[in-house]
């Protein structure tokens, strides 16, 4: 069992505290658009956003939505892909604006059944959508997130940490209400500045007073 909802509302209410006076700023925070947030998560993936930002504000000036996507030419997309070592998706990317315009009529589905029927679009690409378009409170759980729980709340898995229920109840519960759209964005870049795989910052941590992997150290 989890522990007391209190504790887990007050991890995540210092998360965002802390958020509000170290955020990073990125074109796709700016944006509503379901479109411009899907390819913003997809070039994120395993790249270090610095680097997408000038790629994903070309990509869209040429491909503006969806349906420009779909009858894009293969090889110019890749050219996009390339420059970010991820030229293997580009295709996979055209066949999920093919679809998204044959069976959706080029709208971005609003609810998770419907988003994971789409050509690469998984778990975490639907809850990023669900929270940063359509404002939904949904919790995004990948490795960062995983591991943040991980050393708060000492906690381990046997398979594969983000795909375990447990952590995703863990996230779901610290999820400040109606504010999942910063709140996600809060954990990402604590994760990335402060709660750092390697040499985490405990000691300007705000959850030392309740991290246990912090008591440890």
């Amino acid at each position: 069992m989890p522990p007391s909802q209190p504790k887990l509302g007050e991890v995540g209410r210092k998360i965002l505290e802390w958020w509000y006076k170290n955020k990073r700023d990125f074109p796709w925070r700016h944006e509503r658009d379901p479109y411009r947030l899907l390819i913003a998560e997809i070039m994120l993936q395993r790249t270090k956003a610095d680097q997408v930002v000038p790629v994903y504000l070309e990509f869209l000036r040429k491909y503006p939505t969806i349906k420009h996507l779909a009858e894009a030419d293969l090889k110019e997309i890749e050219s996009f892909f390339a420059r970010l070592g991820l030229l293997w998706r580009a295709k996979r990317v055209k066949k999920m604006a093919e679809y998204i315009v044959l069976h959706y009529k080029g709208r971005i589905p609003r609810n998770r059944e419907d988003l994971l029927k789409i050509p690469m679009i998984g778990e975490y690409m639907a809850d990023a959508l669900l929270s940063f378009a359509y404002g939904k409170d949904m919790v995004v759980v990948d490795s960062n997130v995983v591991r943040v729980i991980q050393r708060v709340f000492n906690l381990r898995s046997k398979g594969e940490a983000r795909r375990d229920p447990k952590f995703r109840a863990y996230a779901q519960a610290m999820l400040p209400r109606g504010r999942a759209r910063e709140y996600n964005w809060a954990i990402i870049d604590f994760a990335a500045r402060t709660c750092t795989p390697r040499n985490p910052k405990c000691g300007i941590c705000p959850l030392r007073d309740l991290c246990r992997y912090a008591k440890r150290k």
